[in-house]
């Protein structure tokens, strides 16, 4: 970075200093000040770009009379309120939305400023094409193994004891153990976090040389796009090309896209954000769903290994618990979203990205949708919209979380004790129509308890400790609700926090 302009006083030494910055364009901390969270479509603005040349001969989608009974069908919002999806799509930012089933494209609506050509961010929905490269590195014995440690491939992290012991599958996984801060708390905090240092850095090899470790390897699973950049970096060295390369000619161009699409630099002629910079359209985005509906084959030639797009898109079913809950529980597999709840039923997946970009796809109904938006708050209506065109009646699944969190504050602690207690009853019997989970759950008692609704929250902790009597995270609340408690760790839980 440029060195700060002499000034005197504190308020002079401050303006030389934003100045410096302000100088500096290319510098990290330049980039996170001026541009901070972006808009899904400016990042030609931010960064060098690198091109992903498209198909010579592009694959059209069959266009019928577009759908705009769509419009009316009601979706639930992030209030839980059941709205038409035309006051969805302008309530939740959306920019872009295309569906396609079947190979016809049913309904495609964009914003403002948006358009079928207009080429607009991932975010992490990049994470999902760089899982797909890996794929083929694999399968054409340029990565020999997923077992196989990251320092075989990256041999200048050997000097660093933060990253012995961490392999492949691990970083797949995001279980590499590295310390890593997410963009949340105060202004400066989200400053200062590792998603805005990977996202805006100008020398990417040189932050990923830089990390430290905050886990064991494999210990726990934690998001971060570290661990994905980090795969990136050992693409390009395995295969010898640059990751716009490698999408470009072993996917790209063999699945028929329109547009060129374009990978976010870290500056001029650098290293590609694999994590949350590919750029493209709608439509081109959609393509690349439907290489995944057909597990890896387009048009009856298999361009990703067939195996690794199953393993990247079924249910782990050894696994009870979700990596994150929102809408339905979210296992995340290979760098895709599995919504747990009623999986066999649905068998659907999807790529996600911040501010609401998504490529979901529902194999029963042969269903790709693609959402472009400017908004992070976000609900789900994806299922709902699959069902709704294939002619299908679909009700929401009850949030027992939610009801719980209801009564609690309507009625008090015995009113949320008898609700969990019949939800969950019933849900033995018809489960598709409840979701619940420890996440959920142990949220709702941390809310109850900030609203100071104490007897509310220790009654249905209670009931939490009794549903997952092996969980650290309840045993931990336990302890903070309780501080007199004897704290007994349940087996495999890392040790009580002091």
């Amino acid at each position: 970075m440029t060195a700060p302009i002499p000034a005197t006083g504190r308020r002079g030494r401050a303006l030389g200093l934003l100045l410096s910055a302000v100088l500096a364009q290319g510098c990290t901390t330049y980039r996170i000040v001026r541009w901070r969270d972006p808009a899904p479509n400016v990042q030609h603005r931010i960064f060098p770009e690198r091109t992903v040349h498209a198909a010579d001969a592009p694959f059209h989608f069959t266009r019928a009379a577009l759908r705009t009974d769509l419009d009316t069908v009601r979706v639930r919002d992030v209030d839980g309120v059941l709205r038409p999806f035309d006051e969805y799509f302008a309530r939740r930012s959306i920019r872009a939305f295309v569906v396609v089933r079947n190979d016809t494209l049913l309904y495609e609506r964009y914003d403002a400023g948006y358009g079928p050509a207009t080429r607009s961010s991932s975010f992490s929905v990049a994470k999902s094409v760089t899982s797909a490269l890996l794929g083929l590195a694999l399968e054409r014995g340029q990565v020999r193994s997923i077992n196989d440690s990251i320092t075989r491939y990256l041999p200048e992290l050997e000097g660093n004891a933060n990253y012995h012991g961490i392999t492949v599958r691990q970083l797949l996984g995001m279980q590499s153990g590295l310390a890593y801060t997410q963009a949340e708390g105060s202004l400066w905090q989200q400053l200062r976090s590792s998603d805005a240092h990977f996202y805006y850095t100008n020398d990417r090899p040189r932050s990923l040389r830089g990390m430290r470790r905050a886990d064991s390897p494999g210990a726990r699973w934690a998001y971060k796009d570290s661990d994905t950049e980090l795969l990136g970096l050992i693409l390009a060295r395995a295969t010898r090309q640059t990751i716009a390369v490698q999408l470009q000619e072993s996917i790209w161009r063999r699945i028929g896209t329109e547009h060129d699409a374009s990978y976010s630099l870290d500056r001029p002629d650098g290293v590609e954000n694999v994590s949350g910079g590919l750029n493209a359209t709608a439509l081109d985005y959609a393509r690349f769903g439907r290489l995944y509906l057909h597990y890896g084959a387009w048009n009856g030639q298999q361009v990703l290994p067939r195996r690794w797009v199953e393993q990247s898109t079924t249910l782990d079913t050894t696994r009870t618990e979700p990596e994150v809950t929102t809408w339905y529980r979210m296992q995340h597999q290979q760098q895709w979203w599995l919504p747990m709840h009623n999986w066999a039923g649905e068998r659907d997946f999807f790529a996600d990205g911040s501010r609401g970009q998504r490529i979901y796809v529902h194999r029963p109904t042969g269903t790709i949708i693609v959402q472009v938006a400017d908004d992070s708050d976000q609900e789900f209506p994806f299922r709902r919209i699959a069902h709704y065109l294939k002619g299908e009646p679909y009700r929401y699944p009850v949030g027992i979380a939610g009801a719980v969190l209801r009564a609690g504050r309507t009625f008090g602690a015995d009113s949320a004790r008898s609700v969990f207690q019949r939800l969950t009853r019933a849900m033995n019997e018809p489960p598709a129509e409840y979701t619940v989970n420890e996440a959920g759950l142990l949220s709702v008692t941390a809310t109850l308890a900030a609203e100071q609704r104490d007897e509310a929250a220790d009654a249905l902790l209670d009931l939490v400790r009794e549903r997952y009597p092996g969980s650290c995270a309840v045993h931990r609340m336990l302890l903070a609700r309780r501080p007199a408690t004897v704290w007994v760790p349940p087996p495999r839980c890392a040790p009580a926090p002091p």
